[in-house]
């Protein structure tokens, strides 16, 4: 059979007539009557009011801190999925992240309001993760609210029930793949405390180690929660000439002479469950601030919460492995033992392992996520303002990460070790998911 030639004027000819004939618009989808706007052209509102009240129910609710850093990474990857299709140079998480198969799609011949359908994606996310009655009420009170307003600008009830419906399979994908991160499996492990002179020991009677099996979570991003994780490098000694020991009686003795800075500073990121939305919240918190403070639009801001809730996720998934690991003990137990019985921290010592500290984990690798997303800014944290304390500015993403971390030092629950190994585990796990992660196509060489 002979070879069939096509001209280069032939195939254009071609090209121009099907454009003629299968307008663009048919292509990347139609809309019922006009088109409505993208994902950077809408209002960030409702990301912000979701996000902020999976840090109020996390806050009623009392959930520990890795379990609240677990719902903060499901949440972010929530919204962003569910605004995805209204961002179209932007890619899925679906096998980015471990485990994660494709989401439901749009119908490409279709309109839809990606304010709703992040609205409808996140209430379904609420009701089945917060199961109690108030936070389904606060959930539906919240979904209505955007529903009605959105009927107000005008989008019609075909939209919104087809905006709807994909949000809430999207939510369902997600909460399919939640099911399969060993957080169930790890409910029904019994912890049995480690025994010797450098094993964490509870400091208050009748307060047991939280989430001792933690570790055994599934990442989002890490190939396995120890992949940062720094190695414990100080021997344990009582020696008054051993490192261990001068790095007890610093904790001491700073603790016995802080100054009103160094007390604002420990209590300012203090973070205890139940009181706020735990040390995860605070930097969800933060970037809730951005929003406003960088005038974000909807598309910028699920791709920072998802971005951000990813590396939170992740760091406590990572710092809790490396803590359960080593066991060691804290500053109050020692200085009690060998130092002074009758020394007290500034803050109450938290219910797990020392080493290390999980406030220099996540918020060193809060601040590489947001340094790589909006650069080296200042900025203003005016997250505890609710809670009567002044915003705090910082210089940078890194200064305000560095102050959360001492802070430990200050409220006298953390060796020096614990926190500088800390930050520059934080720093790994940061730097690992964002570039790990691609929220945008690489380019490509021509």
């Amino acid at each position: 059979m002979g070879k069939i030639k096509v001209s280069g004027h032939v195939i254009g000819v071609a090209l121009l007539i099907a454009l003629l004939v299968f307008p663009l618009a048919n292509v990347r989808g139609q809309a019922d009557d006009s088109p409505l706007k993208p994902a950077s052209e809408l209002s960030p509102k409702v990301a912000a009011a979701w996000m902020q009240l999976v840090y109020d129910r996390v806050m009623v609710l009392k959930i520990n801190p890795p379990a609240a850093a677990r719902l903060y990474g499901y949440a972010g990857l929530t919204l962003y999925q569910a605004v995805l299709p209204g961002m179209p140079a932007n890619n899925s998480y679906a096998y980015q992240l471990n485990g994660l198969e494709d989401f439901p799609m749009v119908e490409m011949d279709k309109e839809y309001d990606w304010i709703l359908t992040a609205n409808a994606a996140m209430r379904f996310f609420m009701v089945n993760v917060f199961p109690d009655p108030d936070s389904k009420k606060a959930a539906e009170s919240l979904f209505q609210s955007f529903r009605d307003q959105r009927a107000k600008d005008g989008v019609t009830s075909a939209v919104i029930k087809r905006s709807a419906a994909f949000g809430e399979a999207t939510a369902k994908h997600i909460l399919a793949w939640a099911s399969k991160d060993q957080y169930t499996e790890t409910r029904e492990m019994v912890y049995t405390p480690p025994e010797g002179d450098s094993a964490w020991a509870e400091t208050t009677p009748g307060r047991k180690a939280i989430e001792p099996f933690w570790g055994q979570i599934r990442p989002f991003a890490l190939y396995f929660g120890s992949e940062c994780a720094i190695p414990l490098n100080m021997p344990f000694s009582t020696k008054k000439d051993s490192a261990f020991y001068l790095q007890a009686l610093e904790v001491k003795t700073t603790g016995d002479k802080l100054s009103k800075a160094q007390k604002d500073t420990a209590l300012y990121w203090l973070d205890n469950l139940g009181d706020t939305g735990t040390p995860a919240g605070h930097w969800m918190m933060i970037g809730t601030g951005l929003v406003d403070q960088f005038k974000l639009s909807l598309a910028r801001t699920v791709e920072m919460y998802s971005l951000l809730g990813i590396t939170v996720a992740d760091s406590f998934i990572g710092c809790w492995s490396t803590k359960y690991v080593y066991n060691l003990l804290r500053p109050e137990t020692y200085i009690k033992r060998y130092i002074n019985p009758q020394w007290n921290p500034f803050i109450q010592t938290p219910a797990f392992p020392e080493y290390p500290s999980g406030h220099s984990v996540v918020s060193a690798a809060a601040a590489e996520t947001l340094t790589f997303m909006f650069g080296t800014v200042t900025f203003t944290d005016a997250s505890k303002t609710r809670f009567g304390m002044a915003p705090r500015k910082y210089l940078s993403f890194y200064q305000a990460a560095d102050e959360a971390a001492w802070s430990r030092l200050y409220g006298g629950i953390h060796f020096r070790l614990g926190i500088e190994s800390g930050l520059r585990h934080g720093m790994c796990i940061g730097h690992t998911i964002t570039s790990r992660v691609n929220m945008k196509p690489v380019p490509q060489g021509e």
